[in-house]
């Protein structure tokens, strides 16, 4: 071992220990400035950009290693990580491969190559069955009135309007009065696909506290309530622009606050703390919670039905927007697929993971916070999906509030455009753009910062995505922050919670928080990948 070595060796065992990962990889990143001929430099530093979520770089590191010593299989184990963290199954059944063919005594590899190939199959069958179904959703032909709610049921119960001809009495084209009293929607604002099943059940208060309470004692709710406030919420979301404006200017409103919460992950008991320090949510007390409601915490059924029920309850106060973890490839890995099953059974759970995947497609991608404050989960754009400006200034391009209220948003992101970059893109300190260290989406400067707010007569951004250590960082001059809602993010980082509290004239105040206690149930439990 060399003396470059032994001091990094030494260094990063201590960063390591103190989960100081960001410290790491500078200092990797200066032993290999010192020597780069060193592929365990590469793969070091890839396992700190794996234990901070940056898979591309990851990636990118396990590569160069390779390049320097094709036969080393520190590598090729990174590399696997990363694309299964990603998502990319095939490519990382590939890398186990040639591990397990390298280095066959490899115990943790060769369960690791079985899981991935198991993942694989299941994933080409689920491609094979897709085209025997009809196109309907589930939302659309379930019917919750299939599941019996027996006499031993001692859970949360939702009042039912007392009449099926309910929804008469409401006036014609009434979908705001519906939204707003939570009733059943009248055939003027059903489509075709929902009419056939009317839902008589609502969520009041006291539905809601009851629901937080059966949460934290660890006790389930029956799966018809489950599959009713889903499809309530799907019929919701359907008749709402991907960017929703929340205007509470008017006077009369000068006593409203919204509560901007990031990150959440499964974390219920923190959530349950956060209503606790900001005030339950209610007509003025307003909420927003930007995306990544579950995966990683193992409470995520729990986060994410007490969200709904909320939503449910104020449709007008309680805003929800779509992150990188409301879709399909990182709930099968990380963790909501897997609780799902496990709480409410494969038959089931299968079926609600289908629910929740359609309702989740349907959550609006960004909200704007009275004609000022743009706020989405990941960040801003690649110059090329934007337009001409009609300001003479270069040919610059720029994306639109506009273009971004019309996004197509009832799918699953794909590999790049406007839906990906909303959920994945992250800021940085340099000017310009460039490739995401994550391997998806872009990482933007302060300079694009500021021409997308000038463009779109905008004051700042609001997004999370990203664990800070303090719970929220201010960047790009002030003109965008980070906001990160999951304290000791996986039971191991450490890190602060925060939201942010903006009232009518825009005063904005933040807010820290530390974690709490949980039932015993370690982060991750329900998930199939973890570099932790």
């Amino acid at each position: 071992m060399n003396l470059i070595t032994k001091v990094f060796s030494s260094n990063n065992e201590f960063n390591h220990k103190k989960k100081k990962y960001k410290d790491a990889i500078e200092k990797y990143t200066l032993a290999i400035e010192l020597d780069a001929t060193v592929p365990a430099y590469y793969t070091n530093r890839a396992q700190c950009y794996l234990l901070t979520e940056l898979f591309g770089a990851a990636i990118a590191d396990a590569e160069e290693a390779i390049k320097l010593d094709a036969n080393f299989v520190k590598a090729y184990y990174r590399r696997a990580s990363a694309h299964m963290a990603m998502g990319n199954i095939e490519k990382a059944k590939n890398d186990y491969k040639i591990v397990v063919t390298k280095a066959p005594t490899d115990k943790v590899a060769s369960e690791k190559f079985k899981l991935v190939s198991k993942l694989y199959k299941k994933m080409l069958f689920e491609e094979a069955i897709t085209g025997y179904q009809d196109g309907r959703l589930l939302c659309e032909t379930i019917n919750p009135y299939d599941y019996i709610i027996d006499d031993t049921y001692n859970g949360p119960r939702m009042k039912q309007n007392p009449s099926s001809n309910s929804s008469e009495s409401l006036p014609v084209n009434s979908l705001e009065t519906s939204l707003a009293k939570n009733l059943p929607l009248s055939n003027d604002t059903k489509s075709d696909s929902e009419s056939s099943q009317e839902i008589l059940e609502y969520v009041d208060a006291e539905f809601v506290e009851t629901l937080s309470t059966c949460f934290k004692d660890q006790k389930k709710l029956h799966i018809r309530y489950v599959i009713i406030m889903l499809v309530l919420l799907s019929r919701q979301f359907k008749k709402l622009d991907s960017l929703v404006d929340i205007d509470f200017t008017q006077p009369s409103n000068s006593s409203k606050v919204l509560n901007i919460c990031g990150d959440v992950h499964g974390q219920y008991y923190d959530l349950l703390n956060i209503f606790k320090i900001a005030g339950t949510p209610t007509e003025s007390n307003m909420f927003l919670f930007n995306g990544d409601f579950v995966d990683r915490g193992s409470f995520s059924v729990e986060t994410v039905l007490l969200l709904f029920a909320y939503k449910l309850l104020y449709p007008n106060s309680f805003f929800l927007n779509r992150g990188n973890h409301e879709t399909v490839s990182m709930n099968k890995l990380y963790g909501f697929e897997g609780e799902l099953l496990a709480k409410y059974g494969k038959s089931s759970g299968e079926k609600l993971f289908k629910l929740f995947t359609e309702t989740f497609n349907a959550l609006p991608v960004a909200h704007l916070v009275n004609k000022s404050i743009f706020v989405v989960h990941g960040g801003l754009y690649s110059e090329d999906l934007g337009i001409p400006s009609s300001e003479d200034d270069n040919n610059q391009k720029v994306v639109t509030l506009d273009m971004i209220r019309n996004i197509d948003r009832f799918k699953q992101p794909g590999d790049s455009g406007i839906l990906t970059e909303s959920l994945w893109s992250d800021p940085q300190k340099l000017k310009g753009r460039s490739p995401n260290k994550r391997g998806v989406a872009i990482q933007f400067g302060p300079d694009v910062t500021r021409d997308f707010l000038s463009r779109n007569n905008l004051t700042m951004i609001v997004r999370s995505h990203e664990q800070k250590d303090s719970g929220y960082e201010i960047e790009h001059d002030g003109q965008l922050v980070t906001v990160f809602s999951a304290p000791n993010y996986c039971d191991t980082m450490g890190n602060l919670g925060a939201y942010m509290r903006v009232d009518s004239l825009l005063n904005i105040d933040y807010k820290t928080f530390k974690a709490v206690p949980h039932p015993p149930v370690k982060s991750m439990a329900y998930a199939t990948n973890s570099p932790f």
